[in-house]
């Protein structure tokens, strides 16, 4: 069933639910700036946006109200088992979340929920696994370099954490190294379980951190001797 929004006696429809297409759309414009709301109202109901740019202020109000109420709606369907993610397909997801949803909702829908065709099922998806993300960063915090306030601060603002988590995203040279510089041991790593894979990694950096340590130390008892 469609909302019906009356503009100047003519009746356009603003759809209850969005397609992951209309979704993703609607994503990339700024909702800070009033200019932009006829053509958001426009790209659901196919209205003239010269008719929207002179329609009353109540009722693009109206339209507005509609069309984030839309947004905003979630339903719960099948998704992939987190608990069974490859080091790949976490990689893949990290990277789309990071260069944004108005960029590739659709890859995150056909990876998290490949039978999903609402946006608010996607959306469902991808809450949960936002939260599976924020959750996998806090608990390896040590091997990325993130701290628990940049976490807090990136799900305060519902944005990726800050510049530190740059390192975080050069999954790419993460898998070389991984992969000992073999092309051919590329898709074995990426294919390993993620859970399987961090905890190798935090290993792996726990021996640098405890070599460096042991080197600062010899440092410190040398400098003491030299200077007695």
């Amino acid at each position: 069933m469609a909302h019906k929004l009356n503009i100047n006696d003519q009746v356009y429809e603003i759809p209850e639910r969005l397609t992951i297409s209309q979704y993703q759309t609607l994503l990339s414009f700024d909702w800070q700036d009033p200019k932009w709301y006829p053509m958001i109202i426009s790209q659901l109901t196919s209205a003239p946006i010269e008719l929207l740019s002179k329609a009353p202020t109540d009722a693009l109000s109206l339209g507005m109200s509609l069309v984030i109420a839309a947004m905003n709606q979630r339903t719960e369907c099948k998704m992939m088992d987190l608990s069974n993610i490859t080091f790949g397909q976490f990689i893949d997801l990290d990277v789309w979340f990071s260069l944004g949803l108005d960029k590739h909702l659709t890859e995150i829908a056909e990876e998290l929920c490949p039978d999903a065709y609402w946006a608010d099922e996607v959306m469902s998806c991808v809450d949960r696994f936002a939260e599976f993300r924020i959750f996998t960063y806090r608990q390896y915090k040590v091997l990325f370099g993130i701290t628990d306030p940049e976490l807090d601060q990136a799900i305060e603002e519902g944005a990726t954490p800050p510049e530190r988590m740059q390192v975080a995203r050069s999954w790419y040279k993460v898998i070389v190294s991984l992969a000992s510089d073999n092309l051919l041991q590329i898709d074995s790593v990426t294919s390993e379980p993620l859970k399987k894979t961090l905890n190798f990694m935090a290993y792996q950096k726990e021996r640098v951190l405890e070599a460096e340590e042991k080197q600062r130390q010899q440092r410190r008892k040398y400098d003491l001797q030299r200077h007695r």
